[in-house]
């Protein structure tokens, strides 16, 4: 009977020395991780791979933001000297002021050279309300410049009367440092004028400031104004202080006008959509029917229907 009791009693000990080894429960207590950031170290093919979650970087250049970063989440590989991250947001300064700000579904950041992809609804937004909608965008940390090479949609900003400017082209460069967007390459624009009147524009190259909201149409400029088309090399906007009304616009350099039944050039035209007038100056020449009006300045009232002339001279017959 002794024998099979420490038999028994063995058994039990080999059974309470395995539990030990191999069942011990595994709730050992860890420190609590931090919400904002949290890293993970894994092995993949070799290489150290890093996640992060609630990302937040700053890069500064002589004690100034040059920009700063804030994701969801974001992957590093060792040696490839990159991070690939998930709604990514980036505000980029100048003179630390905030001038623009990329947003995208993912993003991927050179880790030497600080250059930047964006893909996925990406919108590019200046301080002054202009945004800009594309497939990816591009960041040079030398040049500073953030551009695009896909098409791009941009809205303009607006006041509580208008609608902005809507405009379409074929790439977008944006200058960090000197606050200008410029679009380029079949660039077409249209406005609601505050008139009801429909305005459009087409142009190979469009300029705009985050400044102010100012903003130039260069190459092969044509302006539509209901039935009225101005053509000219160059058309710069000019627009109320803080909102997006139109005050004028000053087209230069050559410009030509036709309407249904009369036809006009001069070195110069200066449209107010406000008032539907049009300022002819530098040599300006109209032909209506038989008609030849040259004076030193002319111009025409509710939009081509009333003419008036300064100093005329020229083939007018009285009627």
């Amino acid at each position: 009977m002794r024998k099979w009791t420490t038999i028994a009693f063995a058994v039990l000990l080999l059974a309470l020395v395995i539990q030990i080894i191999f069942g011990f429960p595994l709730n050992i207590e860890t420190q609590p991780e931090e919400e904002t950031l949290k890293f993970e170290s894994t092995k993949k093919d070799n290489q150290a791979e890093q996640h992060m979650e609630g990302v937040h970087l700053v890069e500064s250049e002589s004690g100034n933001r040059d920009w700063e970063l804030f994701a969801s989440s974001a992957e590093g590989f060792e040696g490839k000297g990159y991070w690939q991250l998930k709604n990514v947001k980036v505000q980029f300064y100048s003179d630390e002021e905030l001038e623009f700000t990329v947003t995208g579904d993912t993003g991927v950041i050179n880790s030497k050279t600080k250059d930047m992809e964006f893909k996925g609804n990406v919108y590019t937004r200046s301080k002054n309300g202009y945004q800009f909608q594309s497939e990816s965008v591009f960041y040079n940390s030398k040049t500073r410049i953030i551009s695009s090479p896909n098409d791009i949609k941009m809205m303009g900003p607006s006041d509580q009367k208008e609608k902005g400017m809507t405009l379409t082209g074929n790439k977008m460069m944006t200058n960090v440092n000197d606050s200008k967007m410029k679009i380029e390459s079949n660039v077409k624009a249209f406005k609601q004028l505050k008139n009801g009147k429909k305005f459009e524009i087409t142009s190979k190259s469009a300029e705009f400031s985050s400044k102010d909201n100012s903003a130039k149409f260069a190459e092969n400029v044509k302006i539509q104004v209901d039935s009225m088309q101005m053509e000219g090399p160059e058309a710069q906007f000019q627009y109320k202080s803080g909102s997006d009304f139109l005050q004028s616009i000053l087209l230069k350099g050559g410009v030509k006008v036709s309407d249904y039944d009369k036809f006009a050039t001069s070195e110069s035209v200066f449209f107010d959509p406000d008032q539907d007038q049009f300022v002819f100056k530098g040599k300006p020449r109209v032909v209506q029917n038989n008609d030849e009006i040259i004076g030193d300045q002319i111009i025409f009232y509710e939009g081509g229907k009333k003419v008036r002339v300064e100093k005329i001279r020229g083939n007018v017959e009285k009627k």
